[in-house]
């Protein structure tokens, strides 16, 4: 699709680094700028573009929860009955939980059949050497102009797929990468976009936004006591995923995890074996330490981020409490969140 021709888009803010100022009474950065202050900040002839936007908060991302993931949501498809005209959507959010938002919203709001890139910055944009105005800029282009037709981040030049993206560096303006497969696209002079993608289509929403909070995440590491993982299920929690070493292995001599695991899926929690490692997959058939979390009935996240299984989780159970039928989800790819699995052929949306 080219750059060019009128375009609609909404815009909408949750705060994060990028609408930050500094507040001299504490010393320190705190989200306040408006969408319009950041607005401001753009080149005044950027085409044919019709904003709408909405403040939905202003929080630092740390301060995020499941509720304003729902709210985020819940504005898309407010936004999405109302003003059919709409092309894309650009959410402002803080970097450090970015990637759980966006991977919220891409469950939660399947087949709009356009855009919704989730930008922000590392610099705030008050400060004149910010990356925060080229982001917003590129962001917008993609709302506007991209033949792409699912959530994304949008950073640093590059697009990724929401539900495989993670935040590897802190203060870099890379902050981003795709974890297998490449990224979706790169902007420069123009936007290019790889084949890997959804494309655009007639919208065909469907918002599925019950959430089971009660899930943990839990990073598996050389000395922890079997009872942590009992502790988590005596706490309320109804599932766990749990990040093993290498291939999503776990202790099974000292320390051994097997016999808890299986308590807790006794017990009605569903557990899901991920992987510690940045890149690869939790092949739980690999290894006798992989086999000891497959034999006692835990799930495998293959080859979903951490952070993508951790929310995928919380809207599996949100959709049922039978395990068959979240197993069944779990391993089906729904918005490209996984492609190693038994049945990861993406079933669309």
């Amino acid at each position: 699709m080219a750059e060019g021709g009128s375009r609609r888009i909404c815009i909408m803010t949750t705060g994060g680094t990028i609408s930050s100022v500094y507040d001299s009474e504490i010393g320190a950065y705190r989200p306040g700028m408006s969408i319009e202050g950041l607005l401001s900040g753009l080149p005044k002839d950027m085409g044919e573009i019709e904003v709408v936007t909405r403040d939905l908060f202003q929080l630092d991302s740390a301060n995020a929860q499941p509720h304003h993931w729902i709210e985020i949501a819940d504005a898309i498809k407010t936004i999405t009955k109302e003003d059919s005209d709409i092309h894309g959507f650009v959410v402002l959010h803080g970097t450090d939980t970015m990637v759980y938002s966006a991977a919220a919203v891409s469950f939660m709001a399947q087949g709009l059949g356009r855009p919704v890139a989730f930008t922000g910055s590392q610099i705030p944009a008050s400060v004149p050497w910010s990356d925060g105005p080229r982001n917003l800029r590129d962001a917008i282009r993609v709302a506007a102009w991209a033949d792409l037709g699912e959530t994304c981040i949008v950073f640093n030049g590059e697009i990724h797929r929401a539900t495989r993206a993670r935040k590897l560096r802190e203060r870099a303006h890379d902050a981003f990468d795709s974890v297998d497969p490449t990224p979706l696209g790169l902007l420069g002079r123009d936007i290019v976009l790889y084949e890997n993608r959804m494309r655009r289509t007639s919208p065909k929403p469907k918002f599925k936004m019950h959430l089971d909070e009660e899930v943990f995440l839990l990073k598996v590491f050389p000395g922890m006591k079997p009872s942590v993982i009992t502790k988590i299920v005596d706490l309320g929690y109804h599932g766990i995923v749990i990040e093993g070493f290498g291939s999503g292995n776990i202790p099974t001599r000292e320390n051994a995890l097997g016999g808890v695991i299986k308590e807790a899926l006794e017990r009605g929690c569903t557990v899901l074996m991920s992987t510690q490692c940045p890149f690869g997959q939790a092949d739980l058939s690999l290894y006798e330490v992989g086999k000891a979390a497959l034999k006692v009935g835990a799930l495998s996240a293959y080859d979903m981020t951490s952070e993508a299984a951790f929310v995928k989780l919380m809207w599996s159970l949100g959709q049922t409490d039978d395990l068959s039928e979240i197993a069944e989800i779990i391993h089906t790819n729904i918005v490209g969140e996984i492609t190693m699995s038994p049945g990861a052929g993406m079933r669309g949306t």
